[in-house]
Protein backbone atom coordinates (compact mmCIF):
# COMPACT_ATOMS: atom_id res chain seq x y z
CA UNK A 1 0.00 0.00 0.00
CA UNK A 2 3.07 1.93 0.88
CA UNK A 3 6.00 1.22 -0.77
CA UNK A 4 7.79 4.48 0.11
CA UNK A 5 7.32 3.75 3.47
CA UNK A 6 9.85 0.48 3.36
CA UNK A 7 12.74 2.13 1.28
CA UNK A 8 15.71 2.32 3.20
CA UNK A 9 16.01 6.22 2.54
CA UNK A 10 12.83 6.09 5.02
CA UNK A 11 14.50 4.27 7.29
CA UNK A 12 17.74 6.51 7.75
CA UNK A 13 16.00 9.64 7.60
CA UNK A 14 14.05 8.91 11.02
CA UNK A 15 17.08 7.37 12.45
CA UNK A 16 17.95 9.45 14.99
CA UNK A 17 13.89 9.18 16.38
CA UNK A 18 14.18 5.75 16.10
CA UNK A 19 17.02 5.36 18.33
CA UNK A 20 16.09 7.44 20.80
CA UNK A 21 13.09 5.59 21.12
CA UNK A 22 14.56 2.27 21.70
CA UNK A 23 16.56 3.85 24.37
CA UNK A 24 13.28 5.46 25.77
CA UNK A 25 11.28 2.19 25.06
CA UNK A 26 13.22 -0.61 25.07
CA UNK A 27 11.28 -3.67 25.25
CA UNK A 28 8.38 -1.63 24.02
CA UNK A 29 10.47 -1.37 20.96
CA UNK A 30 11.47 -4.87 20.96
CA UNK A 31 7.45 -5.95 20.97
CA UNK A 32 7.31 -3.96 18.13
CA UNK A 33 9.90 -5.08 16.13
CA UNK A 34 8.46 -8.98 16.38
CA UNK A 35 5.06 -7.81 15.52
CA UNK A 36 6.05 -5.83 12.54
CA UNK A 37 8.48 -8.42 11.44
CA UNK A 38 6.17 -11.25 11.86
CA UNK A 39 3.07 -9.47 9.68
CA UNK A 40 5.55 -8.43 7.03
CA UNK A 41 6.50 -12.48 6.84
CA UNK A 42 3.07 -13.33 6.40
CA UNK A 43 1.84 -10.84 4.17
CA UNK A 44 5.16 -12.13 2.13
CA UNK A 45 7.59 -9.32 2.33
CA UNK A 46 9.99 -9.81 -0.31
CA UNK A 47 13.34 -8.96 1.78
CA UNK A 48 13.46 -10.65 4.67
CA UNK A 49 17.31 -10.65 4.91
CA UNK A 50 17.21 -6.97 5.01
CA UNK A 51 14.76 -6.79 7.55
CA UNK A 52 17.26 -8.91 9.36
CA UNK A 53 20.19 -6.79 8.89
CA UNK A 54 18.11 -3.64 10.63
CA UNK A 55 17.52 -5.85 13.49
CA UNK A 56 21.34 -6.32 13.65
CA UNK A 57 21.43 -2.29 13.01
CA UNK A 58 19.51 -1.14 15.72
CA UNK A 59 19.88 -4.13 18.44
CA UNK A 60 23.17 -5.41 17.50
CA UNK A 61 24.25 -9.20 16.31
CA UNK A 62 22.34 -11.20 19.70
CA UNK A 63 19.51 -9.44 20.24
CA UNK A 64 18.82 -8.27 16.82
CA UNK A 65 18.96 -11.62 15.71
CA UNK A 66 17.01 -13.23 18.30
CA UNK A 67 14.29 -10.88 17.34
CA UNK A 68 14.70 -12.02 13.65
CA UNK A 69 14.18 -15.54 14.97
CA UNK A 70 10.86 -14.33 16.86
CA UNK A 71 9.45 -12.78 14.39
CA UNK A 72 10.57 -14.99 11.68
CA UNK A 73 8.65 -18.08 13.34
CA UNK A 74 5.98 -16.80 14.39
CA UNK A 75 5.01 -15.17 10.92
CA UNK A 76 5.53 -18.47 9.21
CA UNK A 77 3.63 -20.47 11.57
CA UNK A 78 1.03 -17.71 10.53
CA UNK A 79 1.59 -18.46 6.91
CA UNK A 80 1.96 -22.56 7.66
CA UNK A 81 -1.56 -23.12 9.16
CA UNK A 82 -3.26 -20.76 6.91
CA UNK A 83 -1.91 -22.41 3.76
CA UNK A 84 -2.15 -26.57 5.75
CA UNK A 85 -6.10 -25.49 6.64
CA UNK A 86 -7.65 -23.80 3.76
CA UNK A 87 -5.08 -24.60 0.44
CA UNK A 88 -3.48 -27.84 1.41
CA UNK A 89 -4.97 -28.97 -2.05
CA UNK A 90 -4.17 -26.85 -4.44
CA UNK A 91 -0.84 -26.30 -3.09
CA UNK A 92 -0.11 -30.40 -3.38
CA UNK A 93 -1.30 -29.95 -6.99
CA UNK A 94 0.51 -26.86 -7.67
CA UNK A 95 4.29 -28.00 -6.49
CA UNK A 96 4.14 -31.01 -4.63
CA UNK A 97 2.97 -33.38 -7.60
CA UNK A 98 5.91 -31.78 -9.84
CA UNK A 99 7.99 -32.99 -6.92
CA UNK A 100 7.01 -36.35 -5.53
CA UNK A 101 10.92 -37.28 -4.47
CA UNK A 102 10.15 -34.55 -1.90
CA UNK A 103 7.85 -35.90 -0.39
CA UNK A 104 9.61 -39.55 -0.64
CA UNK A 105 12.51 -37.85 1.39
CA UNK A 106 10.08 -35.88 3.79
CA UNK A 107 8.47 -39.02 5.06
CA UNK A 108 11.83 -41.06 5.22
CA UNK A 109 13.88 -37.79 6.92
CA UNK A 110 11.35 -35.30 7.77
CA UNK A 111 13.50 -33.63 10.78
CA UNK A 112 16.34 -33.36 8.46
CA UNK A 113 14.46 -31.90 5.49
CA UNK A 114 12.39 -29.35 7.67
CA UNK A 115 15.76 -27.95 8.90
CA UNK A 116 17.90 -28.27 5.81
CA UNK A 117 14.77 -26.63 3.86
CA UNK A 118 15.40 -23.26 5.79
CA UNK A 119 19.15 -23.23 5.63
CA UNK A 120 19.84 -23.97 2.12
CA UNK A 121 19.76 -20.92 0.36
CA UNK A 122 17.64 -20.19 -2.87
CA UNK A 123 14.01 -21.34 -1.90
CA UNK A 124 12.32 -18.27 -0.86
CA UNK A 125 10.81 -18.41 2.69
CA UNK A 126 7.37 -17.71 1.50
CA UNK A 127 7.77 -20.67 -0.40
CA UNK A 128 9.35 -22.63 1.60
CA UNK A 129 6.03 -22.71 4.56
CA UNK A 130 4.17 -23.56 1.44
CA UNK A 131 5.86 -26.67 0.58
CA UNK A 132 6.50 -27.87 4.38
CA UNK A 133 1.89 -27.28 4.76
CA UNK A 134 2.01 -29.09 1.43
CA UNK A 135 4.19 -32.09 3.25
CA UNK A 136 1.88 -32.04 6.01
CA UNK A 137 4.84 -31.14 8.55
CA UNK A 138 3.48 -31.57 12.04
CA UNK A 139 3.20 -28.21 13.78
CA UNK A 140 4.90 -28.54 16.82
CA UNK A 141 8.17 -29.85 14.68
CA UNK A 142 7.67 -27.07 12.62
CA UNK A 143 7.89 -24.33 14.67
CA UNK A 144 11.28 -25.73 16.52
CA UNK A 145 13.14 -26.74 13.42
CA UNK A 146 12.03 -23.12 12.10
CA UNK A 147 13.42 -21.72 15.43
CA UNK A 148 16.78 -23.85 14.38
CA UNK A 149 16.96 -23.12 10.83
CA UNK A 150 16.65 -19.62 11.19
CA UNK A 151 19.14 -19.00 13.45
CA UNK A 152 22.13 -19.22 11.46
CA UNK A 153 20.97 -16.96 8.68
CA UNK A 154 19.31 -14.51 11.73
CA UNK A 155 22.81 -14.16 13.30
CA UNK A 156 24.74 -13.84 9.87
CA UNK A 157 22.37 -10.75 8.42
CA UNK A 158 22.21 -9.30 12.19
CA UNK A 159 25.98 -9.54 11.92
CA UNK A 160 26.29 -7.50 8.79
CA UNK A 161 23.44 -5.18 10.06
CA UNK A 162 26.15 -4.43 12.76
CA UNK A 163 28.76 -4.24 10.80
CA UNK A 164 27.35 -1.83 8.71
CA UNK A 165 26.74 0.21 12.53
CA UNK A 166 30.20 0.03 13.19
CA UNK A 167 31.24 1.44 9.35
CA UNK A 168 28.44 4.14 8.90
CA UNK A 169 28.14 5.33 12.19
CA UNK A 170 31.09 4.80 14.67
CA UNK A 171 32.97 5.48 11.36
CA UNK A 172 35.10 2.19 12.53
CA UNK A 173 37.96 1.27 9.73
CA UNK A 174 37.21 -1.96 7.62
CA UNK A 175 40.31 -3.33 9.26
CA UNK A 176 41.37 -7.46 9.61
CA UNK A 177 41.11 -6.68 13.60
CA UNK A 178 37.03 -5.53 12.95
CA UNK A 179 36.39 -8.62 11.15
CA UNK A 180 37.88 -11.28 13.66
CA UNK A 181 35.78 -9.70 16.66
CA UNK A 182 33.75 -12.52 18.29
CA UNK A 183 30.44 -11.46 16.52
CA UNK A 184 31.72 -11.52 12.88
CA UNK A 185 34.10 -14.82 13.73
CA UNK A 186 30.92 -16.68 14.89
CA UNK A 187 28.86 -16.14 11.94
CA UNK A 188 31.58 -16.84 9.63
CA UNK A 189 32.10 -19.87 11.60
CA UNK A 190 28.25 -20.45 10.88
CA UNK A 191 28.53 -19.81 6.85
CA UNK A 192 31.70 -22.46 6.54
CA UNK A 193 28.98 -24.88 8.70
CA UNK A 194 25.81 -24.46 6.65
CA UNK A 195 28.36 -25.21 3.64
CA UNK A 196 29.16 -28.52 5.00
CA UNK A 197 25.38 -29.07 6.13
CA UNK A 198 24.60 -28.76 2.20
CA UNK A 199 27.31 -31.50 1.16
CA UNK A 200 26.25 -33.33 3.66
CA UNK A 201 22.48 -33.20 2.57
CA UNK A 202 23.52 -33.18 -1.02
CA UNK A 203 25.27 -36.92 -0.97
CA UNK A 204 22.11 -38.12 1.52
CA UNK A 205 19.61 -37.20 -0.87
CA UNK A 206 21.03 -38.87 -3.99
CA UNK A 207 21.49 -41.69 -2.09
CA UNK A 208 17.57 -41.53 -0.66
CA UNK A 209 16.50 -40.84 -4.27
Amino acid sequence: LNKDFFQLQTFFSNLEIIQNFILQNFFISIFIVILLYSFLIMCNFPFASLLSMINGFLFGTWIGGALSIVGGTIGALGVFLIAKFFFLDFIKRKFLNKYSYIENYFNKNDLELMILIRIIPGIPFFLQNLILSGLGANNKKFIYTTLIGLAPWSFIFGSIGQGLEDIFINKTQLTFALITQPEYMVSLSIIILLIILVLIFKKNFKETT
